[in-house]
């Protein structure tokens, strides 16, 4: 686990017993895992039930995405991690310490973290610039295809998130 800046942690399955045990809130950039989408919600299929938390669940502090790191960013969608971005401004807002996790800490987690960065302004450079300067506070990163490409997708448009208030 990871102090990107203050208050923001970037780990991996690994890091969710400290993170509990700091009381840190959490967001699960993932489907499997401890935390993750199949855990909170209890299904046992391969799909996620197709309801109002079909791409993501809050419950107090944690919040997961039913994300998978896939090369296509279609799968990956715009939607769910909008909901994961505004969960973390609220954790934020609220003086909440949190810890950005996915099953191995590399792709999704860190990608969210990121463009979370961007959100509030920490990240106010070009995409390229900001995957450089994330990687020398995040050695770990290295991002998947499609999440790659997420973020390329949404970069301009996360960079005003700051001043609209989500």
């Amino acid at each position: 686990m990871e102090n990107i800046i203050n208050g923001i942690y970037v780990g991996g399955d690994k890091d969710v017993p400290e993170a509990k045990r700091r009381g840190y809130a959490r967001l699960t950039c993932a489907k499997d895992g401890p935390d993750g989408h199949r855990e909170m919600l209890g299904y046992q299929s391969l799909g996620a039930p197709r309801d109002s938390h079909y791409l993501f669940v809050q419950k107090g502090t944690h919040a997961a995405m039913n994300c998978i790191d896939v090369d296509n960013p279609s799968m990956i969608p715009t939607e769910m991690l909008d909901d994961g971005l505004r969960f973390a401004k609220r954790m934020r807002d609220a003086g909440n310490t949190i810890l950005f996790h996915c099953n191995a800490g590399r792709s999704r987690g860190p990608s969210t973290a990121l463009a979370f960065l961007r959100t509030i302004g920490e990240m106010p450079w070009s995409l390229k610039h900001s995957l450089h300067v994330f990687k020398t506070l995040y050695p770990p990163y290295d991002p998947g295809k499609g999440m790659k490409l997420k973020l390329a997708e949404n970069w301009d448009r996360w960079k005003d998130w700051n001043l609209k208030g989500i």
